[in-house]
């Protein structure tokens, strides 16, 4: 154990440690919100696609907000 502290205690393996740690948690933050942006893509592109459904054309075929 005291092998182990005093190997911990050195400045390199300190910051390496602190330098992995904020590497892998930066990529899981990449990752989520690749993921999340792909989710909310959908989800909107989603949307979309039933307002257009549901919405009510006038005589000429176009929507309200081509006026």
């Amino acid at each position: 154990m005291v092998i182990l502290a005093s190997i911990f205690a050195y400045k390199k393996v300190q910051m390496f440690i602190r330098m992995l740690i904020y590497i892998v948690l930066g990529i899981v933050v990449l990752v989520v919100r690749h993921r999340n942006k792909k989710k909310t893509r959908k989800r909107m592109d989603e949307r979309t696609e039933y307002m257009m459904k549901h919405t009510k054309k006038d005589k000429d075929g176009k929507y309200p907000w081509e006026v």
